[in-house]
Parts: structure tokens; C-alpha cells; sequence
């Protein structure tokens, strides 16, 4: 259970940096593209950290 959280919190970091990278890059219509990928992992690591 703890190496399915972990990853889950290692891929929240990923597609966070990505996000940031993209604004960091001002390519602010790109922005959305990581943002969809990093919601349902969030949701997943809340619910596993809830579990």
C-alpha cells in the first residue's frame, strides 16, 4: 500500500514540475495539458492516503 501512495505522490511531483515548467516558459495555452494528467493522480493519492 505504502509503494502505490509513493508512487502516486512521485508522479503528483512529476506533472506538478511540468505544469511549472510550462508557465515558467509562459506558454500559458499549454498549461492545461499537465493539469489533466495531474488531477485524477491527486485524487487517487487522497483516496489512497484515505484508505
Amino acid at each position: 500500500m505504502r509503494a502505490k501512495v509513493a508512487a502516486g505522490a512521485g508522479l503528483v511531483l512529476y506533472f506538478t514540475g511540468a505544469a511549472v515548467t510550462v508557465a515558467r516558459a509562459r506558454s500559458f495555452s499549454h498549461i492545461p495539458y499537465p493539469l489533466t494528467y495531474l488531477a485524477p493522480v491527486a485524487a487517487a493519492v487522497a483516496l489512497g492516503f484515505a484508505a
